[in-house]
């Protein structure tokens, strides 16, 4: 993704109350934490037998973050480097492209394809420009729930991730990053009050731009790189994301209020090129997928618990709630509803919103 402004860092820690750093920083272990934990079970490379790999030269297995170099997130990849090279004899390590520096999701989606990167951590708007009908994941009203996304993904990760593996690309694993809800400056009585704001919008994500542009609102695109930056100067004051994204990205500084309720979940994957997972020997292979699975239920509910955390900070820091019912429900109903029929025959057939839609409504 594209760079990053220079002062997300620990400069801003520092120039904050304590009880924020305090705050911050804990949410960024938290993450770094999650990250650390999913990327060693898919990327610590062992010779079949257990025996530890030696080479002439360390291989590197390149991975691009948003996070600057100086950040916690970052420190997680070149802590990874440092496991790597002590597990595997310093046959293999990491080499980190930092600071959005390879681009945005669609420029590291590329890169990956063509070799030029190893892996990413993608969201679902990322996943969703390869296959397409992903989108359904944080579509308005499809997926309310966790229990909702799980009935999902139990039903339909077999068919997704064999279509990753035709377009040339390995899922390893599904994440989340938190429930999404809708953040501004100014008071979110109803979707339509986003009609008076200036809504940040990500150009990569159909859902997004079909959701502000239902509920009346004209929104500013930005690559999420941008998106820091944009909210300091009053460029945009109003995004949709989660509270733990929302405070380990420092967006939250700027904005005052929130939505108490929630619009779905913020789900991503590990994804690889196909041609490097080809390339690991099977048992290799075999080891990574079992590391994932491995890894997967404890992460989630880290990080599950940690976007929990940051919503009741964050109301603590001042921030207002407000909740949507009666009529601004309805409001946000009939928006989900407009949204999900101008993205059939887009993003979806009208077969698999429906078979989506009736996976989730039988969750319970």
């Amino acid at each position: 993704m594209g760079r990053l402004p220079h002062d997300l860092n620990k400069s801003m820690l520092r120039a904050s109350k304590p009880a924020h750093r305090s705050y911050v920083e804990g949410n960024n272990n938290m993450i770094r934490k999650l990250t650390a934990a999913t990327l060693i079970g898919a990327m610590v490379l062992a010779l079949p037998g257990g025996e530890v790999a030696t080479a002439a030269e360390t291989q590197y297995l390149k991975i691009a973050t948003l996070a600057p170099r100086d950040s916690d997130l970052a420190k997680a990849f070149l802590k990874l480097d440092k496991q790597l090279k002590g597990a595997t004899g310093g046959a293999w390590g990491v080499k980190l492209f930092a600071g959005g520096t390879q681009g945005d999701e669609t420029d590291v989606i590329k890169k990956i394809s063509e070799g030029q990167l190893d892996a990413s951590l993608i969201t679902s708007v990322g996943l969703s420009q390869i296959v397409r009908e992903t989108t359904l994941l944080t579509t308005p009203g499809v997926i309310t729930s966790y229990k909702q996304l799980e009935a999902v993904q139990a039903s339909m990760s077999k068919e997704w991730e064999a279509n990753f593996e035709k377009a040339g690309y390995k899922l390893l694993g599904w994440g989340e990053t938190g429930q999404l809800r809708w953040f501004a400056k100014t008071p979110l009585l109803r979707p339509s009050s986003v009609a008076q704001m200036r809504p940040w919008v990500w150009p990569a994500s159909h859902s997004q731009k079909e959701t502000l542009r239902a509920a009346g609102g004209n929104g500013v695109p930005l690559g999420v790189p941008e998106v820091f930056g944009a909210l300091s100067t009053g460029m945009i004051d109003m995004v949709i994301s989660t509270c733990v994204a929302m405070v380990s990205l420092q967006w939250h500084a700027n904005l005052k209020y929130m939505t108490k309720n929630t619009t779905g979940i913020l789900v991503g994957a590990l994804l690889m090129g196909g041609q490097k997972w080809k390339a690991m020997p099977p048992d290799v292979a075999k080891l990574v997928a079992d590391e994932v699975t491995k890894n997967r239920a404890e992460d989630k509910i880290e990080i599950r618990a940690a976007d929990e955390r940051s919503y009741q900070a964050m109301l603590k820091r001042g921030y207002t709630a407000n909740e949507w019912t009666g009529e601004a429900l309805a409001e946000y109903a009939k928006i989900s509803d407009t949204v999900q029929k101008r993205l059939v025959g887009r993003m979806y057939t009208q077969a698999m919103l429906d078979r989506v839609k009736g996976l989730a409504a039988s969750a319970k």
